[in-house]
């Protein structure tokens, strides 16, 4: 009988065994949920943060800053500046013959409310903002009118943030109308309000702009409109591509709460491991008179050894299964709130996949120390077993 089939018949028989071990057996499938569902619930977070800025994100628009602060958030651009970027190479022509470019600014706006730790952010655009943006669009209400105090509000952000179409927002020049609300294809803009520019710089004395967004003849174009902006002796600025930009900020905002799933998930699959282990030397232990009348009647050591590992692998993957689906239950497509951030939760195919290596590898790690004693068992003091 070659190995394979020693394989499985000692695998079928560890499974036949499982009802019997039924208590012990759970516990191995629940504590690997537990392990799985609390890595998946914590990454679901930084899977739906990147998801909302990439999807933001484009490679033929460039987003320029100023170079002491390489972000949007500020007014370190003066008008001028601004004059002189939009004179760089590479920035492509609306149809009208416009150039797609658009100096914005970005601020955010404390909450009105003393109990409130969470308030969008407020972005001001130009009169070829809205192109530069096309993923936006008006769901409900109108849009704002340039020249006045008006706003429209991203569906995310009314949801977290509590604001409606004809509610006012309290800003330092008085109170602004939200006369519409937007989508923005499920990037991070649907949790700002957005307005014109001017009249926010106007009102606000505000004398640069944090920023400005242009649309390139094509993605190649971005290394010549670089080095024509970065080594302009008039500029002290630095750009990145839209896409890369956000994927920064991403990084940026979502390091931490990685790190610490993987610590919480480290720690609980420590917890697992050992408990398992002691799970699985006592089913070896329970089974070595079977073992022995097995290994007399020519089954070989390395069958016994990797029936208890694949054993413990399909109550692993049992676990992880059930853990993920929880996840997926609880938290995928729900809608939170981080400062001025507001988007989607999501466990992904991707976190699904990391769930099951993390119980594939755990299970093996719990295995290798039972397998190990089941394949050096004895025969002879196997059967003397009781």
């Amino acid at each position: 009988m070659d190995l394979l089939n020693q394989t499985l018949v000692m695998l079928r028989l560890n499974i036949m065994s499982l009802p019997s071990r039924a208590w012990p057996s759970a516990i191995i499938v629940v504590s690997t949920a537990c392990v799985v569902g609390v890595l998946l619930s914590m990454l679901s977070e930084t899977a739906g943060l990147l998801h909302a800025y990439q999807t933001g994100g484009s490679l033929d628009r460039a987003i320029v800053m100023p170079a002491e602060t390489a972000s949007e958030y500020g007014n370190g651009i003066s008008r001028s500046e601004v004059t002189t970027i939009t004179s760089a190479p590479g920035i492509a022509r609306g149809s009208d013959g416009a150039l797609a470019a658009d100096a914005e600014i970005l601020f955010w706006i404390p909450p009105t409310e003393g109990y409130k730790i969470n308030s969008p952010d407020l972005r001001g655009i130009g009169p070829t903002g809205l192109s530069l943006h096309p993923e936006l669009k008006i769901v409900s209400g109108r849009s704002f009118q340039a020249g006045r105090q008006e706003l429209v509000i991203g569906v995310r952000a009314e949801r977290v943030f509590g604001l409606r179409v004809g509610d006012k927002v309290i800003l330092p020049t008085g109170e602004w109308p939200i006369v519409g609300a937007f989508t923005a294809g499920g990037s991070f803009l649907e949790a700002q309000l957005i307005g014109d520019a001017a009249t926010i710089m106007s009102t606000s004395r505000i004398s640069g702009f944090g920023s400005v967004l242009v649309k390139l003849d094509d993605a190649r174009a971005f290394d010549e409109f670089k080095r024509w902006v970065t080594t302009n002796p008039s500029l002290t600025v630095t750009t990145e591509r839209q896409l890369d930009y956000y994927q920064r900020i991403a990084n940026q905002y979502s390091a931490f709460f990685t790190k610490l799933a993987y610590i919480v998930a480290v720690i609980m699959a420590l917890g697992a491991l050992f408990g398992s282990v002691k799970i699985m030397h006592t089913a070896v232990s329970a089974r070595t008179r079977e073992i022995g009348t097995l290994r007399a009647l020519g089954y070989r050591p390395l069958p016994t050894a990797v029936a208890v590992v694949l054993e413990m692998v399909l109550l692993s993957l049992t676990g992880a299964c059930l853990g993920a689906g929880i996840a997926w239950l609880l938290f995928n497509g729900r809608t939170i709130s981080r400062l001025a951030d507001a988007f989607e939760l999501s466990v992904s195919p991707r976190l699904f996949l990391l769930g099951i290596e993390w119980a594939v590898a755990l299970a093996v790690l719990s295995a290798l120390p039972p397998a190990i004693r089941a394949a050096r068992l004895s025969v002879v003091n196997a059967l003397r077993e009781t």
